[in-house]
């Protein structure tokens, strides 16, 4: 099966303004993935810059920083506020042609739900993202995210019933290498053989390594000289063998930044292993 490899930088969430879009402009890249800006006008230059360098753009809700940066999973669904920002994300993600939209969904704050309660909750909100995805004709793709404090939240419930949350909804994943390897730590799982089920439905991976010293969650470039750049080239090797179409983000504005050439030495590194 013929196989398409989207290479793409990152500067959702963290980014503090316009100005630092020059540093996601590596070579070789053909997409950026960009959220969390200040003004219309920021976005309007993301897009002037997408435009010159004919690459495609992927849109990380919420686009907007005063957005809500998580969609929680609740028993009375999505709040207003939640629900407008999101619709109005995904018009203007249409108005100007991301290739996907990406959202922290669903999330929870711990893994201490009923495991059924919690799948309807799930079920809920899938429905409403799907819903957009239909409306606006822009895949949504979710970033299933630690919990507070590192707790593997929404991540025990799909791992503890692979199928029964990949039968829920028809969205695609995204794999956050990081959560991933923190959530699988935290329930004693192989984080590889935990992520075959989930392969075939990963569209996005975003890559980087934690740096586990510290009480937060700060993370960092990927390096071959990391322990975890094993595990997270083998998870992208998996997900580019059982997709036509994944797009592999590194997400190089980091928490820790040794510096460009650490930066670059993994970005290039962890190419030839996929290319």
């Amino acid at each position: 099966m013929p196989r398409r490899l989207t290479i793409a930088t990152s500067g959702a969430i963290i980014m503090s303004d316009v100005g630092r879009l020059s540093c996601l402009m590596w070579p070789g890249i053909s997409a950026v993935e960009i959220g969390s800006l200040s003004t219309e006008e920021d976005l309007l230059a993301v897009m002037d810059a997408v435009a010159e360098m004919r690459i495609a753009w992927g849109m990380h809700m919420p686009l907007w920083r005063s957005g809500p940066h998580r969609v929680p999973m609740a028993a009375a669904g999505l709040s207003a506020v939640e629900a407008r920002s999101l619709r109005e994300d995904m018009a203007l993600g249409a108005r100007h042609h991301a290739s996907y939209a990406l959202a922290h969904a669903p999330w929870l704050p711990d893994h201490s739900l009923p495991a059924r309660d919690a799948k309807a909750m799930v079920q809920q909100t899938m429905r409403f993202l799907a819903d957009l995805q239909r409306e606006h004709g822009v895949p949504v793709t979710l970033e299933l995210k630690l919990g507070l404090h590192r707790d593997p939240g929404v991540l025990a419930y799909l791992l503890a019933d692979p199928q029964g949350f990949l039968d829920l909804t028809d969205l695609t994943l995204c794999l956050d290498t990081g959560d991933w390897l923190l959530a699988c730590e935290a329930l004693h799982l192989e984080p590889v053989a935990a992520f075959e089920p989930f392969a075939a439905s990963t569209a996005v991976i975003h890559v980087h390594a934690v740096e586990r010293g510290f009480g937060s969650y700060l993370w960092k470039p990927i390096h071959p000289s990391d322990p975890d750049a094993a595990p997270v080239r083998r998870l992208c090797q998996l997900a580019l063998s059982r997709r036509s179409d994944l797009t592999v983000v590194f997400e190089h504005t980091p928490h820790l930044d040794p510096g460009p050439d650490y930066d670059l030495k993994g970005y290039r590194w962890l190419l030839s292993e996929l290319l």
